[in-house]
This record gives C-alpha cells, sequence and structure tokens, in this order.
C-alpha cells in the first residue's frame, strides 16, 4: 500500500538574520487531517517558521514539501489548497467588505466548495470599507478569507490575539468541527496554550528557534499533571 503524502514535511530548515538564527535545524511533519498548535514565547521562530512554510521567506537551508510539492515550485492547484490567517491583515482596504468577498471568489472554480459557517461568525455589514474596520473585525475577515473556501491546509499566526472573547471563544469551537468536516490540517500558532489545549492533536513548542518539545494531547496533559504535582524547589 502506497503512504500518503503528508500536506507538510518540513527537514532540516536553517535561517539567519545577521547574527542572529531565528531558525536552527527544524524539522517537523503534519499529517492529514490533523490539528497541531505551535507554541512559544515572543521571538521563538514562529512567524518566521511560517513565512517559510508559506514561501514569504526563504530558508538557508532546508527542504519544505506541502502536498508532495517544493515550496519553491508549488503549482497553482496546490496554492489554492492552502489557507493563511496572519497576525494582522493589512492591504486591499478600499474595498468595501462584499466586494471583497466577490473580488476574491473570483480566482476560484464555480464547483469550488465554500463553507459559509464563516460568513455567519465574522457577521460583517458587507457594505462597511475594510479600512473602517477595527482591528477585531479586519481579523474575523482575514479568517473568512482564508478559510471559506475550505482549503486542506490551514495556517493560522495568531489569528486570535485581537479578537473580542466572544469572538475568540465561538472561533475555538468552531475551528475543530470546521476541520473535522473538510478533513483539514490545521498548524495554528500562539504563545498561550490555553487558547489551545482543547483543540488540538499535537503541541510542537518552540524556543529560540528550536523545537524543544513535541507531545501529543495526551502527553501534554500528563506533562502538566506532573509539574502541579511537583513539590516547590526550595534554595540551598
Amino acid at each position: 500500500m502506497v503512504e500518503p503524502v503528508p500536506p507538510c514535511t518540513i527537514q532540516g530548515l536553517v535561517k539567519q538574520y545577521g547574527a542572529k538564527q531565528a531558525l536552527n535545524a527544524v524539522s517537523l511533519t503534519l499529517q492529514a487531517g490533523e490539528i497541531a498548535a505551535l507554541l512559544g514565547p515572543n521571538g521563538a521562530g514562529k512567524t518566521t517558521l511560517i513565512g517559510c512554510l508559506l514561501g514569504f521567506l526563504s530558508a538557508d537551508t532546508g527542504h519544505i514539501h506541502l502536498f508532495g510539492e517544493d515550496i519553491n515550485s508549488l503549482t497553482p492547484q496546490t496554492r489554492n489548497r492552502i489557507g493563511f490567517v496572519p497576525q494582522t491583515m493589512t492591504g486591499l482596504t478600499w474595498f468595501k467588505v462584499g466586494e471583497l468577498l466577490t473580488y476574491l471568489a473570483g480566482y476560484r472554480a464555480a464547483n469550488t466548495p465554500q463553507d459559509n459557517r464563516w460568513l455567519q461568525w465574522a457577521d460583517l455589514d458587507p457594505q462597511a470599507r475594510v479600512k473602517s474596520l477595527s482591528g477585531g473585525e479586519r481579523q474575523r475577515l482575514a479568517i473568512v478569507l482564508a478559510l471559506r473556501f475550505c482549503p486542506d491546509l490551514i495556517v493560522l499566526d495568531e489569528p486570535v490575539a485581537s479578537l473580542d472573547p466572544q469572538a475568540r471563544y465561538d472561533f475555538m469551537q468552531l475551528l475543530p468541527d470546521y476541520a473535522r468536516a473538510h478533513g483539514a490540517t490545521v498548524l495554528i500558532s500562539s504563545h498561550i496554550i490555553s487558547d489551545l489545549e482543547k483543540i488540538c492533536d499535537q503541541f510542537i513548542i518552540m524556543q529560540k528557534g528550536h523545537i524543544k518539545l513535541t507531545l501529543s494531547h495526551t502527553m501534554l496533559h500528563e506533562h502538566i499533571r506532573l509539574l502541579s504535582a511537583a513539590p516547590p524547589q526550595t534554595g540551598a
């Protein structure tokens, strides 16, 4: 039996900015249908890793393959299988919300599946100009634009940081249901583990450009239990 090709494979990724090594020999694989958390403090390398994964940044060394294709030579069909939500949405601010949704839909084939639950969740005025939206409203729009057409690989970089508590809660409820309904693979970054501990299958913990630890959902909760049960250390 031929093994299915993973949606994302990263091998030995290195990225340096001057004297700072942002990524140091990073390797990981995301399996089909998996929801993976990318965790770590600010400056750990999460956003740089995502930038390389999506082809926005060039790694110094290493390899990235999405659906079996090299990141540097993705076909248009494969690019359409990827949805990305950045930390903040910029650009295209002169459009009305409804105009932007229609405009971007024009780049999709007529038979492309859609999931309009995100439109209902975002609850945006189609006549509002993007430039007039609040930060949270723009982020809801970015999520709609990325996920409406049911991508197979979803990459989210701190997607809920600017959302209000109710929108944040509803997003975290909807995302796993949506991903499993469409068989999508999800990589979602955050520096707050409590946002993700209930919905993710794998937890990838970064520190200073390294992947320090990779844990399953069960292993994560066992680590938390052991840390909670450990007696406090006393000074010498």
